[in-house]
């Protein structure tokens, strides 16, 4: 099992849904959200996780963020971007790797602030068209990063088994 860290935007999910339903894998395991955390091992057990997140969130204050453009990644994963709020949460996702989890910041992979819409094959063609797709539903939310969910999925990533929520200072 893992534990991965995310927030569930406080917005209107319809069109962001008309997308996910289409193109997103995950769907079903997990709402639209923002992951901040890339997924750990439980080996680093569950109170001492929550412990180590809750005294790095004592230092937060909430703030705004605005989900507004989109990117096709490298890894062919369709992702509605962050037009503000995009510094706090590279930010909040640094200092959330020390302690306990200083060995488990992902360096192979870049953190781009993101909410996950699909995962889309490598042909271009389609790339194009789901991009124009999502272009036309006019995607733009804003809303306040105020509280995180550690959650925990089981090991064949299908099911949320766990979930805690946090919440950053005020």
């Amino acid at each position: 099992m893992i534990y991965a860290l995310v927030h569930y935007p406080n917005v209107d999910t319809t069109e962001i849904d008309q997308l996910r339903v289409k193109y997103d894998p995950q769907v079903e395991l997990i709402e639209p959200h923002i992951t901040v955390m890339f997924p750990v091992p439980v080996s680093k057990g569950e109170e001492n996780l929550v412990h180590h997140l809750e005294s790095v969130l004592r230092g937060w204050q909430s703030f705004p963020i605005h989900l507004q453009g989109f990117q096709i990644w490298s890894d062919h994963h369709l992702f509605l971007l962050l037009e503000e709020g995009n510094a706090n949460i590279l930010r909040l996702h640094g200092e959330i790797y020390t302690g306990i989890l200083t060995g488990y910041l992902r360096k192979d992979i870049p953190f781009l602030p993101h909410l996950t819409l699909g995962a889309l094959n490598k042909d271009s063609t389609e790339h194009d068209r789901v991009l124009s797709e999502a272009k036309q539903l006019g995607i733009d939310h804003y809303c306040v990063l105020d509280k995180l969910h550690l959650v925990k999925v089981n090991d064949d990533r299908s099911k949320i088994v766990w979930s805690k929520e946090l919440t950053l200072a005020g």
